[in-house]
């Protein structure tokens, strides 16, 4: 089958087409054949490595085969997954391994396109929510008369698009986000209460101005982006005096905010391997446990809210010439050349693909 395995150096993104066998499941895995995929800022950002590797993490296709454990899928259905990444087998590829746990039904009114826009980014934004800053989920919402202010930083990404949708699906509020040049998609997805443009250099007293219009502090703050000391200005923002500590779960926090932390607030990195149960520094090995049984759930939920039209994903931008497009999409992100949408692969638009058997 053919995998392409990708490499940054100096800025500059490059690829490998190569032949490789198709992978079997473990007893926990699914085999799943792809029909699309995608690329994520975490591939550029873990490309800068001595070797090419097949990195992708968003899976959409039909199942192939599955581990001698699993019971809930069998050959034929139409899924999405999440790969556990840096592993083998990714989905920049024919056929993608995934756990049996990250991967979840695609209903009929989902396209495989779009359903490769969900896996990763939709879950760091539902563990950012529900698992660091401890919010209602969905199927729990606040109370009416019950307000809970949010701020996410970062609204147009992909990540930060997915937590306006789940915290207004929560109830949250008011939901406010700061957005540059992607406001005008922000305000067009109906889902946060407030929109703040970064470019006007008022960030902090835009924002507090709000909260202050709206007689309440804030407590729940999310940093989607995690670029250009966008922290700082949630720092300023987040209650330091109340009963109840701020919190602020960052994607990617500059290792030497951790010896500038105010006191008063609680710090959390919210890193998506948690998903199926791998530990990193700022989850612990019992708490990792506990986010990939809510990854399990949360998946599952998301065919429900899909099937349902409670939840759409993102939009998207299919890419020509399929897995062979990967090299650009990868270099685009690197080069901040994509906002507001994510770049999609359809492994049969790849020119050749009969040359991989």
């Amino acid at each position: 089958m053919l995998e392409i395995g990708v490499q940054r150096k100096d800025g500059v993104v490059s690829s490998e087409a190569r032949n490789v066998p198709i992978p079997e499941p473990a007893e926990n895995e699914v085999l799943i054949k792809v029909v699309a995929t995608d690329s994520n800022p975490k591939d550029w950002k873990a490309s800068a490595r001595p070797v090419k590797i097949n990195q992708g993490d968003d899976i959409a296709g039909t199942v192939h085969k599955v581990g001698k454990n699993v019971h809930d899928f069998k050959p034929g259905d139409r899924v999405a997954a999440f790969h556990r990444m840096f592993a083998p087998s990714g989905s920049y590829a024919e056929y993608a391994i995934a756990p049996a746990s990250t991967t979840f039904f695609l209903p009929p009114n989902t396209s495989f396109e779009s359903g490769a826009t969900l896996p990763l980014a939709s879950m760091t934004a539902a563990l950012a929510l529900y698992q660091h800053l401890g919010l209602p989920a969905p199927w729990n919402p606040v109370p009416k008369g019950k307000r809970v202010p949010l701020l996410i930083y970062g609204g147009s990404s992909a990540v930060g698009t997915f937590a306006l949708k789940f915290a207004k699906l929560s109830g949250l509020g008011p939901i406010i986000t700061i957005a540059g040049g992607g406001a005008e998609f922000v305000k067009s997805i109906n889902a946060a209460d407030y929109i703040v443009d970064y470019r006007k250099k008022n960030v902090v007293a835009d924002v507090q101005k709000i909260l202050d219009d709206e007689g309440v502090k804030l407590h729940h703050a999310f940093d989607a982006v995690s670029e250009h000391d966008s922290w700082k200005h949630v720092l300023d923002l987040l209650d330091k005096e109340g009963s109840e500590r701020g919190k602020i779960t960052m994607v990617d926090p500059p290792e030497p905010m951790v010896s500038e932390w105010p006191q008063g607030l609680e710090f959390s990195r919210v890193f998506v391997s948690s998903a199926y149960g791998e530990p990193h520094q700022w989850c612990n090995e019992e708490q990792a446990k506990v986010h990939r049984d809510f990854a399990y759930v949360f998946y599952r939920y998301m065919t429900l809210l899909l099937a349902e039209g409670r939840f759409v994903p993102h939009p998207y931008e299919v890419q020509p010439d399929g897995l062979l497009a990967v090299e650009k999409g990868v270099q685009a992100l690197y080069d901040r050349k994509v906002s507001s949408k994510k770049l999609v692969y359809r492994v049969a638009d790849t020119p050749g693909l009969d040359k991989y058997q």
